[in-house]
């Protein structure tokens, strides 16, 4: 069947699509506007349900990806790398002191270093040092968990021989 304007139309405000995914479906379908419906009801419910996998990252985890992918590297004449870090803690250090970025930069200078700011292939994001931290995390709370299992029995002592503030558990 032959996709009309009209099928288009009758498509797009029954669904609430654009006019190119409409036409898209619809020619999929050879014109039938009630497989069309369906398909796009289906993807629609998919969406809200959270079911389909979307490519798009919150806001501000894309944000903090591409801040950290930013480098900055010092290579000495040899080709020795003196300094490799992310862009951002070289930023973070010039607000909190000034002074030493500037000696550094200016000393590099001096010894004709090699300096780079690139963009990294390959670099930590957002959902690694999640994923780290979840790592992390799950092991205290199984180490915890055991030691508590075994109920074993904790000393704690105090010291009051030189310090106060001295504690030991064995």
């Amino acid at each position: 069947m032959k996709v009309t304007i009209e099928l288009i139309d009758e498509l797009r405000s029954r669904v609430n699509v654009t006019y190119d995914e409409a036409k898209r479906t619809l020619e999929k379908n050879d014109g039938d506007l009630i497989k069309s419906i369906i398909e796009l009801e289906e993807k629609k419910g998919a969406k809200v349900a959270g079911t389909v996998k979307t490519n798009n990252k919150d806001g501000f985890a894309d944000f903090v990806d591409k801040v950290l992918q930013l480098r900055f590297s010092i290579k000495s004449k040899e080709g020795e790398v003196l300094i490799n870090v992310p862009l951002v803690l070289v930023a973070l250090t010039f607000l909190m002191a000034f002074w030493v970025v500037i000696i550094g930069l200016a000393i590099a200078i001096l010894y004709s270093c090699n300096i780079k700011i690139y963009k990294a292939k390959k670099f930590t994001n957002v959902s690694d040092i999640k994923q780290n931290f979840k790592q992390t995390v799950n092991k205290v709370k199984t180490t915890t968990e055991r030691i508590f299992d075994n109920n074993e029995e904790v000393n704690i002592t105090t010291n009051n021989k030189d310090d106060d503030n001295e504690i030991t558990i064995e």
